[in-house]
């Protein structure tokens, strides 16, 4: 009888013992500055004492705004399109790419003749005000499985985030072009890790219950 009793609780008690998975998030972010930037986020390490990291997801929300301009130099109405752009990164602290997006926003619009004055308006320029653009994406680690290492410990781990203007215009003829750019970024880190494993009160209650048997036994 004590031997089937004791063969439950090992049962149990290795049911009881089994973690299951869990997460850990960290958020920073970089606020609304004029490119370009590279300035650091810092997110906590995974603490060991917690358990076993499995991998690791990363998101960044790149956020860029600003202003377009130009004036058509031509003696003819022309086309004109002028893209507000930025290549944003998420970098490890060796500066390698955990995610990089290119957040952008177009406009455009038929440009009359050159009307005598180099001022980004009248009749043939415009300044575009308030664009903006915003891009989110996802990415998990491993691999490579390197980074499981690089992100446990105790203290923080310091995050790179660039910011470079990327921006363009396109058109035939003579003409002058521009932009404003700003830019901020959202980082979110989660740890997926396996928990310590602690005795449930299933084990509890069956190595109490095997106490009784034994006392009634004596």
């Amino acid at each position: 009888m004590i031997k089937s009793v004791l063969g439950a609780c090992i049962a149990l008690g290795c049911v009881a013992l089994t973690a299951k998975a869990d997460v850990l998030t960290w958020n920073a972010s970089v606020p609304l500055t004029d490119t370009d930037w590279v300035q650091n986020v810092s997110i906590p390490k995974f603490d060991p004492s917690l358990g076993t990291l499995t991998s690791i997801d990363f998101s960044l929300t790149a956020h860029i705004e600003g202003s377009s301009f130009y004036e058509n130099q031509e003696a003819s109405p022309t086309m004109v399109s002028l893209t507000l752009a930025a290549e944003m990164s998420l970098l490890r602290p060796d500066m390698s790419s955990l995610i990089t997006v290119n957040p952008s926003t177009t406009v455009g619009e038929l440009a009359g003749a050159f009307d005598g004055m180099i001022d980004f308006g009248g009749t043939s320029g415009n300044t575009f005000n308030n664009l903006f653009a915003d891009i989110t994406q996802s990415a998990t680690s491993p691999p490579p499985a390197s980074d499981l290492a690089l992100f446990t410990g105790l203290g923080n781990i310091l995050l790179p985030v660039n910011a470079m203007g990327d921006s363009s215009g396109a058109g035939p003829g003579n003409w002058i072009f521009g932009f404003a750019l700003a830019a901020s970024a959202d980082v979110t880190v989660k740890y997926n890790y396996t928990p310590v494993p602690e005795p449930t009160s299933a084990a509890a209650l069956c190595l109490g219950g095997l106490g009784l048997l034994l006392r009634r036994r004596r």
